[in-house]
């Protein structure tokens, strides 16, 4: 299923890059299909994902065994599952609605502002997919990219409203307010002496000796718990794959500050996806192979959006050429081994998401073997 995923998605990408005019032509047509998929992915799937036995428990028992009063969950996930599960206790009713609401909002953004919608479509999965069944953070996602819309668009008061609304479905949506500070150009040597600085604050090891005090500091026991699971799940450290993962991030990074000249008449919100990206990247030097890595991770997945609208302005410093076809071919590998590689860091023999499992498709593969 996957791998299909990123064929068909590339599929329309590479349209995209190499017949700009005929994709433009069926713009919408396509734009459907890619939508249609996505929702199929995502909906239909069964037993695949992050948290599948919480969120699905939680869904058959949420009116019997909860309420406003003690939702468990965030408030606003309770009040978007509640009629939907008046309705039904078809748990892929909820599944569908909750991808529907999720790519929405997601194409709406992406076909605003990305300078190639199709390539950004594929990018989008590779972000998402490995952080698939996050229910309450892709809920909350959603309705941060519809602030941030209104904070490219200087509406401040609107972008910290619908950021606070999203902090009902997960509360680390409340990180997004940083992005306010993140509209601007930042001088280049500015940005390689925090990255400098964050390296040594990576070899140092400091994280790992601090993040226990942290610990006292948090008052709050839904927090408290969610810092103790992610901390005390933190799987072993590789610098093979933390080399590889940080080389993933910076080269983009990298091509773009050296030929930011030669980027002619890019909106001023391209700044802001820059500096989402470059940010999330500090965060990921500073504390991946720490404890603290899973728990920061959550809260990047916000910033690590940025990259679905960065990478277009890498292939925008191409001529229409065999040069730009080569780089999106590229991008496609890249897209391949960054959604495999995200999903073997969930540990060997994990099944959460490999095999693929969904309503039309026979995972059962004990019973194949003995015939």
């Amino acid at each position: 299923m996957y791998t299909f995923a990123i064929l068909f998605l590339a599929l329309f990408a590479v349209l995209e890059v190499a017949y700009p005019q005929a994709i433009k032509k069926y713009k919408m047509v396509c734009a459907f299909m890619c939508f249609s998929f996505l929702v199929f992915h995502d909906g239909f799937r069964w037993e695949t994902g992050c948290d599948w036995n919480p969120y699905s428990y939680y869904f058959e028992h949420l009116i019997s065994d909860y309420s406003i009063d003690e939702p468990v969950f965030e408030v606003g996930y309770y009040l978007f599952m509640l009629p939907i599960r008046l309705v039904t206790d078809n748990y892929t009713v909820y599944l569908i609605i909750h991808a529907l609401v999720f790519y929405s909002a997601c194409f709406y953004f992406i076909f605003r502002f990305s300078t190639n919608p199709f390539v950004s479509i594929l990018l989008l999965y590779m972000v998402t997919v490995t952080q698939m069944g996050t229910n309450r953070q892709f809920l909350a996602m959603a309705i941060c990219l519809l602030g941030l819309y209104y904070l490219i668009k200087r509406e401040r008061i609107l972008f910290i409203a619908l950021t606070i609304v999203a902090s009902f479905l997960h509360t680390s949506a409340l990180l997004c307010l940083m992005l306010m500070f993140l509209t601007s150009r930042i001088k280049q040597l500015y940005l390689i002496i925090v990255l400098v600085l964050a390296v040594v604050v990576s070899l140092s090891g400091i994280v790992n000796d601090v993040a226990p005090y942290m610990a006292m500091f948090i008052k709050d026991d839904t927090l408290a718990y969610k810092f103790d699971y992610y901390t005390s799940n933190a799987t072993g450290y590789s610098f093979m794959s933390s080399m590889v993962s940080l080389f993933r991030r910076m080269i983009w990074i990298i091509i773009l500050m050296i030929f930011d000249g030669r980027l002619k008449n890019k909106p001023k919100y391209y700044y802001l996806f820059f500096n989402m990206y470059f940010f999330s990247t500090i965060m990921y030097v500073v504390f991946n192979g720490t404890v603290l890595q899973l728990f920061v991770s959550r809260g990047l997945l916000y910033f690590n959006l940025a990259e679905i609208m960065i990478i277009p302005y890498v292939l925008y410093l191409f001529a229409q050429n065999w040069g730009k076809i080569l780089l999106m071919a590229t991008i496609v590998g890249y897209v391949y081994i960054s959604v495999f590689k995200g999903f073997a860091n969930y540990g060997e023999g994990n099944d959460v998401f490999l095999p693929y499992k969904g309503l039309f498709i026979n995972t059962d593969y004990e019973r194949i073997d003995k015939g």
